[in-house]
């Protein structure tokens, strides 16, 4: 009978040990499940931020990229323009007359090869214009002198780099002359801006 009454009792510890067994493998299953659903959820949650975030950062870039081309297209634009206003003003200062700078004193002298001579003088102060010019036997002073040199200046064109003989062709240009009929040329002009030309050309 003892014998019996240990066995049971041993039968009895067994199973209940099986059966707590059961319940913490049921318990690491559920466990199991428990980690699986939460890593499947993060895992999900993680996939939707991803997914998100890259959408939203590419979506960053592609504003950044487009901000930027903006901006160089504005930028290649106002430098552009500025070119244009340079290239305009620089224009503008090519094509400006004598007249259109404004002269403060001029002097010429032409003597011909027919021993005829021309003389200009011309000269501005406080908006006051004295004007003279003789030809041969033939002079006029005031408006009507001033008229004619003015008249000279609307078609004379001055710049530094053409040097005196390149002056001098534009200056018997703006006149209307012809270089064979000329032995020499005396010319001075000092305008608004301060530049001063002085040419001395013999034929």
């Amino acid at each position: 009978m003892q014998w019996k009454k240990m066995t049971t009792l041993g039968l009895a510890v067994f199973l209940s040990a099986c059966g707590t067994a059961d319940d913490q493998n049921g318990g690491d299953g559920g466990n199991g499940d428990m980690n699986g659903n939460g890593n499947g959820d993060a895992m999900e949650e993680n996939g939707d931020m991803n997914g998100n975030g890259e959408a939203n950062g590419n979506a960053g870039n592609g504003d950044m990229t487009e901000d930027l081309s903006n901006d160089m297209v504005t930028d290649d634009a106002n430098m552009e323009n500025e070119m244009d206003d340079m290239n305009g003003e620089n224009g503008g200062g090519d094509d400006e007359t004598a007249l259109d700078k404004g002269v403060r004193e001029l002097e010429m002298e032409i003597q011909f090869t027919d021993d005829t001579e021309w003389e200009f003088e011309y000269e501005t102060e406080n908006d006051e214009v004295d004007a003279e010019v003789e030809k041969d036997d033939d002079a006029s002073e005031g408006n009507e002198a001033r008229e004619e040199i003015e008249e000279i200046l609307e078609n004379l064109q001055l710049d530094n780099q053409q040097g005196d003989e390149g002056l001098a062709q534009e200056l018997i240009s703006a006149l209307d002359l012809n270089e064979d009929d000329i032995y020499k040329l005396e010319f001075y002009i000092e305008l608004e801006n301060v530049e001063m030309y002085n040419v001395e050309q013999a034929y």
